[in-house]
């Protein structure tokens, strides 16, 4: 959170979405899962693909046209 709080206030680069947030994390969970060993690496991998797949099933669900998703 902090780059992407970093990059926006210090680079002027704006966020196409809060989704951005969530997907940066995502790959530096990835990175530091690969400086991990054994359960603790697995278990870092697993978290960072549960995460982008949820991620991604909410951006599916905020792009959905209105009415559509729950009527």
């Amino acid at each position: 959170m902090w780059i992407c709080r970093n990059r926006a206030t210090f680079e002027g680069k704006k966020l196409r979405s809060l989704f951005d947030v969530v997907f940066s994390a995502c790959g530096y969970m990835n990175y530091w899962a690969d400086l991990m060993a054994g359960a603790d690496r697995e278990a870092m991998e697993r978290g960072a693909k549960m995460l982008k797949t949820n991620a991604a099933a909410m951006m599916r669900i905020c792009a959905a046209p209105a009415g559509s998703a729950m009527d």
